[in-house]
Parts: structure tokens; sequence; C-alpha cells
């Protein structure tokens, strides 16, 4: 096994100096996930449902605490207890030290909750309306279109009727367990109390209950890309631009920055900047500008510098390039890509430029173009989208969706790396760290550190859901959908930012760790919003389902 990570310890949350953050493995950081829900008990204690945590006055209840599942999205106050309502797991009760599970709700997520004098009504995905009484009895509400379809809002107004947001069906109101639909034609994302009427509101900023109180200044909870650009962190975001990090430990917005940040790299003096809308460039301390290309499509996935100064581009019509003079090509299936879909894009040693697609992956080197796919015998999965730089000999370590990670080599061949298999690699999901180790950010089972003989599986980050690994001076920084945490391996030494020597090939498999967890069975079956993902294309079902929160320890 990885000797080195018996020193792996989840060292501090995003937030004030790390000095003063606790360091016991397993230690569970700090999410500042946006604002789900909230309420107030009958003692007067605000409870917070946001990403990563419920949050009861100063007191934060995470996985590492027992939260059935690490996206809270409703409470509610009945009979003098607190009711919690989950995006996978259901709904539950808390005593203030476990929680019970309801039975007899359908696996679906609990949207929305009303509490009354005689009654909590449950508002669900897409299982209807529910009432659960006061001696426990649990019922479906009776009625064609509430007992069966989504309820996106739920609010008991001042004379006890029910108003209902029923997704695409409208606004309707309950009134002595009889159904009357007030509107059509309206989504309802949250009900406002306004002069003690019931007011509609449409999902958006009218139903934004803003961020959980951020101890970092990071803008969003939703990380995107990591990059060091300049001796400084800079962090992209789904939904709120670009971050950077300042000498005291906290973050700072970037003036100017665009939303829906993809990939970053850093080029010298010049900062690139990819997103769904287009690419951006930041020069030295001066705000970012939009860099129009005129590519078929401006959704960048992924990004790389070549050592000529070439800006290679991965996009949802093909892979382009920006030359160090401003001219642009673009590469699309007729110049030998597998798909016009290009989810990552990198430069190995040898100068090569690969791309990975929904097809499989292509090398464009200076003998031709080379496909890599199931077919071809290459790959465990076509749907390529995380790509790294592994070795002199210009072969790369492929991350697919579903089917681990494959280390491909230019002349043709690919071996997988044993033990990922099963493993769902996030774009742009792979990073040397260490001494020559492999962090894998998944898409639910949490991030991956492995060498060539054995790895761990991290969990307790604040998402299953990683995102983005870069090495730090003392370990790593890790994005993941619900916030950035930073962990750290005391006795690995500093982390090498350059590509290490490739995996070693024993027995026809590339030597790798035994990472092979059960797959969760129960909750939801959807998968998250890939957010990064291009322009169209299928997206990959995979079990949103809680898993426990395995201490950081050495394996």
């Amino acid at each position: 096994m990885i000797t080195w990570l018996a020193a792996l310890l989840l060292t501090a949350a995003v937030g004030p100096p790390p000095a003063a953050t606790p360091t016991a493995p397993g230690a569970c950081p700090v999410p500042e996930g946006p604002v789900r829900a909230r309420t107030v008990l009958a003692d007067g204690t605000a409870v917070v449902a946001r990403d990563g945590a419920l949050q009861l006055a100063d007191r934060l209840v995470t996985a590492c605490d027992g939260l059935p599942d690490p996206f809270p999205i409703s409470v509610a106050a009945f009979e003098g207890e607190l009711w919690v309502g989950f995006r996978a797991a259901g709904l539950y009760r808390f005593d203030g030290h476990s929680f019970s599970r309801a039975e007899g709700l359908p696996a679906d997520a609990v949207r929305a909750l009303a509490a009354g004098p005689d009654a909590l009504w449950i508002g669900t995905g897409k299982s209807g309306l529910w009432r659960l009484s006061r001696d426990g009895a649990l019922a479906r509400f009776d009625h064609r279109v509430l007992g069966q379809q989504e309820v996106s809002a739920l609010l008991l107004d001042r004379k006890g009727d029910l108003q209902v947001g029923a997704g695409m069906y409208g606004w309707w109101r309950v009134r002595r367990n009889k159904a009357t639909r007030i509107q059509r034609n309206i989504y309802v994302g949250c009900f406002a109390a306004m002069h003690g009427k019931a007011v509609p509101l449409s999902p958006g900023p009218e139903c934004d209950l803003g961020a959980a109180t951020s101890a970092s200044g990071l803008p969003s909870s939703h990380v995107a890309a990591l990059t060091w650009h300049r001796g400084r962190l800079y962090v992209g975001t789904f939904d709120r631009g670009l971050a950077v990090q300042g000498a005291d430990g906290r973050f700072a917005g970037v003036a100017g920055a665009p939303p829906f940040v993809n990939a970053l790299v850093s080029d010298g003096d010049t900062l690139w900047i990819g997103t769904a809308k287009g690419l951006w460039r930041a020069r030295g301390d001066a705000a970012p500008q939009a860099t129009p290309l005129g590519l078929p499509s401006e959704h960048i996935t992924g990004l790389a510098v070549a050592p000529d100064g070439t800006l290679w581009l991965a996009t949802g019509q093909g892979l382009a390039a920006r030359e160090p003079g401003g001219r642009v090509r673009v590469l699309g299936v007729a110049a030998g890509l597998p798909s016009r879909l290009v989810y990552a894009v990198a430069v190995a040693e040898d100068g090569a430029v690969w791309a990975g697609t929904a097809g499989g992956a292509a090398r464009f080197g200076s003998e031709g173009v080379r496909v890599y796919t199931q077919v071809s015998g290459a790959l465990t999965h076509d749907w390529v989208n995380a790509l790294l730089p592994d070795g002199d000999d210009g072969g790369v370590l492929a991350g697919t969706y579903d089917a681990g990670v494959v280390r491909l080599t230019p002349d043709g061949h690919g071996v997988p790396l044993a033990g990922l298999e099963h493993l769902w690699v996030n774009p742009g999901g792979l990073t040397r760290i260490g001494s020559g180790a492999l962090a894998v950010a998944t898409l639910g089972d949490g991030l991956a550190i492995v060498n060539a003989d054995g790895g761990r599986l991290v969990r307790g980050l604040p998402s299953d859901d990683v995102t983005s690994v870069v090495p730090a001076a003392e370990g790593l920084w890790v994005g993941t959908r619900g916030g950035l945490v930073r962990i750290g391996f005391a006795t690995a030494g500093p982390a090498s930012r350059r590509p290490g020597g490739p995996f070693g090939v024993r027995n026809g498999v590339v030597s790798g760790a035994d990472l092979r967890p059960p797959r969760p069975t129960g909750g939801a079956a959807a998968c998250p919003d890939r957010s990064r993902a291009p322009d169209s294309g299928p997206r990959p079902a995979v079990s949103d389902a809680t898993r426990p929160c395995d201490s950081v320890a050495p394996p």
C-alpha cells in the first residue's frame, strides 16, 4: 500500500488560518454550500440546511456526525422535533444526537416540508404529496395530480390552508383535504408570505436563500477548477466566477471574471479561463477580458498550453488551437477525432497533442493521427474526459466515465489501472502529486489517491463529487461540488508539479490500487447535473446514494 499515505490527514477546511483547524484523521471540513432551507425550533434555535451540513445555531452536523446524505434540502419543526428532507436519502427525524428514517416514503427527494398543528406535509421530487399525522401514520395525498407528481414548494398559511407548488402543474391550495388549482402555467420555486397572503415565486434569485456564512470569502461552494498562477491559488466556480487566495488564507472574488468556469491554466503572466460561454484571459493584475475566437462552440471544457505557446482548447464542437500569433484552427471529426464532443486535452512529453472525447481518444503527433477506442482494444470505455501526461515515452493517463483510468501509449496500446475500473472520473480529474502518485477526482466516490503499489479512497469531503485537485507545498487542495478543502501528507515532502514516471506494467495491467468498495444501493439513481459537460451528448446515470464518512486514516 502507499506508505506515505499513512500521514494523510484532513488538515484544513477553507477558512481562517489553517493552523487553528483540527488535524485529527477523519475530521470533517467546514462546508460553505448554499442555504437550501431554514426553520426555527420551539426553543428559538435557528436551523439551516446547507450543502454538506445541517447547522443548528453554531453547531454543524456533517457526514462525520451521521448526516445521512450530503444534501439536506428541506427542514421543519413538528411535534417538538426536527425533520429533515434530503435530496436522495428521504425523510429523517433528528433528536439532536442521531437520525431516524421515516419509513414508508418512496426512494425520492424530499423537496419541501410544511408543519401544521396536526400533520407534517411532505413534498417529494416525483412521488407527490404525503401527510405524516401526529400518531405517526404516513399516507399519500389522494389526488390525481398532487398525489402523483412533483411537489416543488409548500407553505402553510395563517388560515391553515396548504399552498402547493406542483412543478409544471401549477399552483394549488389544499383546504380540509380538498385540492383546488389556483393558477396554471406557473412553476412555483418557493412561496413568500406577504401581508398574510401566500405569493408564489419562480425559481431563481427570488427563492435564493443565500450562501451559508463563509469563513473563507469563497463566493461559491461549487468549485469547478483550480490552478496555481503567479504563486497564488485561483479557484474557478460553477456559478460565481473566479476567486483568488490572499496572504491571510481568505479568498476574494476576481472583479470582472465570468461565471460558469470549467477550466483554468497558467501561462507565464497570463491566466487562461475556459467557460461555458467562451475563453477569457487575465494578464498580470488586470481584470479578465473575453477573448473571442469565433469557434463553432464557445463551451470550453479543457485547456492545455504547448511548449511553443499554442493554447489548446477542448470544446463542444471539436479541438481548437490558438497559436501565439492569434491564428485559430479547429480540428473536428474530419481531422481524425472520434467524436466532436471533446472533454479533455493534454500535451504529452513528446509534444503530441491528445484529445479525450465522447467517442474515444485521439493522439495528434508528427506521424499523424491515432485513435483509441473500445473497438481498437485500447480503452475500457469510449467516454474519455480526463487526460494527464505520463512519462517521457509520450504516454498519457486517460480517465473515463464508469471505467476508471487507462494508460495509453503512442503505439496505440492501452492498459487499465487495476482496481480503478468502477470509478467515474470527472473532467480534469487526474493530477500528479507527491513522488509520482496519482490523485483521481471522481463523481460519487470521493478522491482516490494511488501509486504503483496501492491506494485509498478519501472520504469525509464536503461532497463525494470531486471536481479538481492541485498539489500544494504540504499536500493538496481538493475542489468539490460542495466546497474546497486542503489535505496534507506530512511525510511526502513537497508535491511535484511535473509529470512523474509512468505507472509500471505487471502481467498486462498497470499496478494500481484495490479500490473496489461495494456500489451503494437505494436512493435516487439520477446523475448529478454535469454542469461542465459540453453542449450536448448523453449523460451517464450514477447512484447519488449516501456513503458513510470514512476516516482519512492510513489504509
